[in-house]
């Protein structure tokens, strides 16, 4: 009898053990018997460790825990174990979330898309929820569920409880679909679904009393950089999509290696046939990144100065410190002065926190004005609107900085508002504005950001990049108006590779790859902006000029916030064409239609404390398709993460791709001061889509009331209010 039949008799036949299962019984034996020796090891507590597991999620390597990664951490993540590649990221929140997807090659599949695009690649996505978190005598216990609402080849949900035990972390759990050794068939089967439905939520919902199978494993931690690892897998290999085959022992086994406090190697045997190999980008998210931020020297101004502030008369005194913001790098600067008081206003161009700009502009206004001034009135603007006023007294702001009052004692006497309305009321009674001191240098604001592009899923390959640089110019020349204008330079591009035809005769997005296959330098935006404050604290834009690289056209909105920033509601429309791909000055002489757009939005902080907020957006779409946009965000240390996902009436469409379609996608914001030593302003947008369609479309703006960036609100700079010290 050949070795492979009789290792088939043995599984079906336990009694007809022979050599090839040798190494069968030992692994379990010795896996079992590491299991018992747990408690004998329970010496010096260690701290549990949320280490990665072969795919993106934390876990031993096929199985996962009940650990999840701290808070605002991510995980970049690259495994292998053939047949399956695994690419993919996960995200720790609030302690108790852990969200993870990747893509999946599958190198035993090929495609029809032909060479260009590889071996066949599924993209996945899942959650972890902590319920208990480990105590002395309780184990941490969370559930999960992976893929259990998109293509369907790789469903899971489970109960998994982990415990320390000295250096050894202990795993037991329960799963099911394919941790419960079903066949990913017969899952699809049961959905009675196509691939392109992926929001079906049957099987998440399904009988809890489901097949299920047992799953464990234990990791020994050398020391703080090394761990071994094993663990028994419930996973029956030749059900699942793309097989191995069935496996010669359910166990895994391995090592993980942190050379770095941020990366970690991994090495494995898996099944008893098969080597893995992983690396892991761990990455806490922080403003102060690569580079230890230079501390800055607080302000100090020179005698000449003072004795020149000293002697000043108001309109004087007003264009020193407009001059001192200036050389300090704010923007829109624009101050008068009384008797008594001071009114600035300033963008925030320079640091990341408002309250810390609020605290930079208070001490070079204590430091430069003479005694006679007691109160300042100090304005954050945003495109030529206030957006936060605070009027407070100067001993106040000093005894604050100075810490010698707390935030509380002097939000008692200070008042910050979100409109400046009272203040302005207040401080020029009947005078106005039309004698106040404006800075000339900071008429302009000038960032370059960087922007990647990719594209998905397309038959000539399955990531299609494109790297830009988008220098952006605004100019204000004069109140509530700004010139927008930004460059698109192409870094590297292999959108010009797309085999991607547009969808319909005139479509709202499928034929960006028109806009987007040239490398040329292209005047993405060039428009001019008025903004307007109108009765009852309404803010209003209106736009005009080219929007994006696809369309020019007219835009206008109104909104209006409430409870310090934390909620608003607005209107908003759009009249577009379609620019020409290749003229930057001309519109596209073959669709002639005009694109209307009309939205009533909403805006709210969830969760103010933790960043949490959403926007909804309900109305008519670029196509013409009406229904929502629902977006969700997190925005924590300047970071943020969402994902937005619409659902619009598709059926005017006569692609069949579009038909039923829901636009969905994720993206995330990083702050360039990552990449400085110091406090900037600026981000790099990174965001995808698993689909272009052309349902469910807007157009872009080139400024914008809705939504409202979360740390640009007072009841932020409230709560962050001791920034104003730094």
């Amino acid at each position: 009898m050949q070795p492979g039949r009789h290792c088939q008799q043995a599984r079906r036949d336990p009694q007809s053990l022979g050599p090839c299962h040798r190494p069968v019984l030992l692994s379990l034996q010795c896996f079992l018997f590491s299991l018992l020796l747990i408690p004998a090891l329970a010496g010096a507590e260690t701290v549990a460790q949320p280490l990665p597991s072969l795919q993106s999620f934390t876990g031993i390597w096929d199985m996962p825990t009940a650990r999840v990664l701290p808070d605002w951490n991510m995980r970049i993540k690259y495994g292998k174990g053939e047949p399956y590649r695994y690419y993919g990221v996960a995200l720790g929140v609030f302690d108790r979330l852990e969200f993870h997807g990747h893509f999946t090659e599958v190198s035993s599949l090929q495609t029809s898309f032909g060479p260009a695009y590889g071996y066949y690649k599924d993209r996945s996505a899942g959650a972890r929820l902590v319920l208990v978190k480990e105590e002395d005598l309780l184990p941490q216990l969370a559930v999960g569920a992976y893929d259990p609402i998109g293509t369907g080849l790789f469903p899971y949900r489970y109960l998994v409880a982990s415990k320390m035990f000295g250096p050894v972390d202990v795993t037991l759990g329960l799963g099911q679909g394919i941790l419960g050794g079903e066949s990913y068939l017969d899952i699809k089967k049961e959905r009675g679904t196509s691939d392109s439905e992926e929001f079906d939520t049957s099987f998440l919902f399904s009988d809890p009393f489901r097949q299920t199978r047992p799953f464990g494993g234990i990791e020994y931690h050398f020391s703080p950089k090394l761990a071994f690892s094993v663990e028994y897998s419930s996973l029956k290999y030749e059900k699942m999509f793309g097989s191995p085959g069935e496996a010669d022992i359910p166990v895994n086994l391995g090592f993980k290696y942190r050379p770095f406090e941020q990366l970690v190697l991994q090495g494995g045997y898996l099944r008893g046939e098969e080597l893995a190999l992983g690396i892991s980008l761990e990455l806490p998210l922080n403003p102060e990144g690569i580079l230890p931020w230079k501390k800055e020297k607080p302000y100090k101004a020179d005698e000449a100065r003072r004795w020149q502030a000293y002697a000043a008369d108001n309109r004087q005194l007003a264009g020193l410190l407009v001059a001192e913001l200036e050389r300090s790098g704010y923007g829109g600067v624009a101050v008068s002065a009384s008797d008594r008081a001071l009114w600035i206003e300033a963008r925030n161009t320079r640091y990341l926190s408002d309250a810390k700009a609020i605290g930079g502009i208070a001490t070079i206004a204590d430091e430069l004005s003479p005694a006679r001034i007691d109160t300042f009135y100090i304005n954050l603007s945003e495109q030529g609107q206030v957006r936060q006023s605070l009027k407070a007294n100067r001993n106040d702001l000093r005894a604050f900085q100075k810490s010698r009052i707390d935030k509380e004692g002097l939000l008692n006497f200070a008042d910050l508002r979100l409109y400046e309305t009272v203040h302005a009321g207040e401080f020029f009674q009947d005078s106005g504005k039309a004698d106040m001191q404006r800075g000339e240098y900071s008429r302009f604001d000038f960032e370059v950001n960087p922007r990647i592009k990719t594209f998905l899923n397309n038959k000539e390959g399955f990531f299609k990049h494109k790297v830009l640089l988008q220098p952006r110019l605004n100019f204000y020349p004069w109140d509530n108006t700004s010139i927008t204008s930004e460059l698109e330079l192409t870094l590297y591009n292999e959108w010009g590779e797309l085999d991607f035809p547009p969808l319909e005769p005139e479509p709202a997005r499928t034929d960006i790859a028109l806009y987007e296959q040239d490398s040329s330098p292209r005047l993405s935006q060039l428009a001019i902006n008025q903004f307007a404050e109108l009765p009852f604290d309404i803010l209003g834009r209106l736009s005009v000029g080219l929007f994006e690289s696809a369309y020019a056209g007219v835009g206008g909105e109104l909104f209006r916030f409430f409870d310090e920033g934390r909620y608003g509601i607005g209107l908003e429309a759009e009249g577009v064409r379609k620019r020409d791909p290749e003229d930057n000055f001309d519109l596209d002489n073959d669709i002639t239609r005009t694109y209307d757009t009309y939205f009533v939005n909403l805006y709210a902080q969830l969760w103010p404390e933790q960043g949490l907020d959403a926007g909804l957006k309900i109305g008519r779409f670029l196509a013409g398709d009406f229904g929502y946009r629902l977006e969700l965000r997190r925005s924590f240390r300047y970071f943020t993460i969402g994902a937005w996902y619409t659902d619009t009436d598709t059926s005017d469409f006569t692609s069949e791709q579009n038909r039923g379609n829901n636009e969905k996608g994720v993206f995330i914001r990083v702050p360039l001061s990552i990449f400085a030593d110091r406090d900037i302003r600026g981000t790099l947008l990174y965001s995808f889509s698993s689909f272009l369609r052309d349902p469910g479309q807007s157009v872009r703006q080139p400024a914008y009331l809705y939504p409202m960036d979360p740390y640009s609100s007072v009841d932020n700079t409230k709560r962050t209010l001791d920034m104003m010290r730094k």
